[in-house]
């Protein structure tokens, strides 16, 4: 159990007895969850209501046709158009090769969507609150034909399956940090989460996000068990983490959070092996510096548009997704955050551990904030009552520095209250989530032990000889 992991030995040595003992069930429990995920997430592809974002991203999907089916990397496609600037292309491909595959026609790319707004003779304008009060006439220049049912229901599919393989993945990380009971907790909250239930089956990126950065995430958790066993950097593990974590990033922009985060947690091991002078530490950095190169090539090897130049065209894109909010704060005042950090932050953190927690959401109790906070208090711990063995680049430590990063990345930029900006925090509040509520279990288990063996031993007192018992009478 969680708090008896410090004197059973490292977290890596508990795995490799959990995978001999019980091999089946570290097989059969993760598939019965993708199975019970896929059904719902499938059933849901035909409920949600069509949001426009869908057509957005379907419009584009003969990227997939391009970069695919005609290995075409140049031309009006990759120039500096609304589509290129606007996010990567990877959910893009996805969704053609799923319209593809269906045998349902790819729709048509409009390179010159928007166009006035990128590189028009007044697009300085488009920085400008005002221009945006015409909303009718905005709209009608931005229009984008709803999908055939058939498309959409094609397009939808494979957002169904990423969102169960992210599900998957939560009760992955659970298990790897908390044990079965906070594996469950975080898979089957983020199924039961109701955003989730809206944002998971939509074809847009939502979907791989999650699951790409989850993915990420957890073959890194992963590689740090197996170089605080081993004592050496195994070579699959940082490429697959720097792929899955890239792919994240060419999924949607705050993907590139999870980068930094191998990034971050690479210059933190180098820091702690100059301190502790520990060889795990330095194998730690060397890992995740690894897989924070690789993860970037990704990332720009997926994306044709940023191959001439990619800082200045990735400065680009970020610049436009500036622009772009300005007109979507403009056209959604209600839904606008103040600039003010302090409030973002604190809306960020209502928002995950509370407003769209799924517990609460679902019960009505608060209780996903004090789980979330007791299991970070629980991983914290491990990781630094582990120093000795390199508990503080273990994974419970690059855990907290991915989330750290994506909360500490995602406040400044929460321009509107929106649901799909929370959906990556929830996500991994949900781990905490679970390790809190497996840690508070264990507890509440060694108690009722600790008073069973306590009544069992207790010595029983002898009856007192009397009168009438000894017989003396009579």
């Amino acid at each position: 159990m969680p708090g008896t992991s410090a004197l059973r030995g490292p977290r890596i040595l508990r795995f490799a007895q959990h995978d001999k003992k019980n091999a089946h069930s570290s097989f059969l429990i993760p598939l019965a969850v993708f199975l019970l995920a896929a059904g719902v997430l499938v059933q849901r592809t035909g409920q949600v209501g069509y949001n426009t974002d869908e057509g957005q991203f379907i419009a584009t999907a003969q990227y997939f046709e391009i970069a695919f089916l005609d290995h075409s990397f140049g031309g009006p496609a990759w120039d500096e158009t609304y589509w290129t600037l606007t996010q990567p292309p990877l959910t893009r491909y996805v969704l053609g090769a799923a319209i593809w595959v269906s045998g349902n026609p790819i729709p048509r790319l409009n390179p010159d969507h928007r166009i006035e707004e990128v590189r028009g003779p007044d697009r300085e304008r488009f920085w400008d609150p005002r221009t945006f009060t015409d909303e009718r006439r905005l709209a009608e220049e931005r229009r984008i034909e709803r999908p055939r049912a058939e498309v959409l229901a094609a397009a939808r599919l494979p957002m169904a399956l990423f969102g169960a393989g992210a599900v998957v993945l939560l009760f992955l990380l659970g298990r790897a940090l908390g044990g079965t009971v906070a594996g469950l907790v975080a898979g089957l909250g983020l199924l039961g989460a109701p955003l989730a239930l809206t944002l998971l089956p939509r074809a847009h990126a939502e979907s791989p996000l999650v699951f790409f950065t989850l993915l990420g995430l957890y073959l890194g958790v992963r590689t740090t068990d197996r170089v605080e066993a081993r004592h050496a950097v195994p070579r699959p593990w940082p490429l697959a983490t720097g792929l899955a974590t890239g792919l994240a990033a060419a999924t949607k922009l705050p993907g590139v959070l999870g980068l930094a985060a191998l990034g971050g947690f690479a210059v933190c091991a180098g820091l702690v092996r100059i301190w502790s002078r520990q060889q795990v530490a330095s194998d730690t950095s060397r890992w995740s510096g690894l897989a924070a190169v690789v993860g970037l090539l990704v990332f720009v090897g997926v994306n044709p548009f940023l191959w001439p130049n990619p800082v200045a065209r990735l400065q680009a894109m970020l610049e436009f997704r500036q622009q772009e909010l300005v007109g979507q704060r403009a056209l959604n005042v209600e839904q606008a955050t103040p600039e003010d950090l302090p409030v973002r932050v604190g809306l960020l953190l209502e928002r995950t551990f509370v407003g769209e927690a799924p517990l609460f959401r679902r019960t009505g109790l608060p209780l996903d904030a004090p789980l979330a906070v007791t299991g970070a208090a629980v991983l914290a711990w491990r990781a630094i009552r582990a120093r000795r063995r390199g508990g503080l680049v273990g994974g419970e430590a690059l855990f907290l520095a991915w989330t750290a990063t994506f909360l500490a990345g995602t406040a400044p930029n929460l321009g509107l209250d929106w649901q799909r900006y929370y959906l990556p925090t929830v996500a991994l509040g949900l781990v905490l989530v679970g390790v809190g509520a497996e840690a508070l279990l264990g507890a509440a288990r060694r108690m009722v032990r600790g008073s069973s063996r306590a009544a069992n031993t207790r010595p029983t007192t002898p009856a007192p000889i009397t009168t009438a018992s000894s017989g003396s009478a009579g």
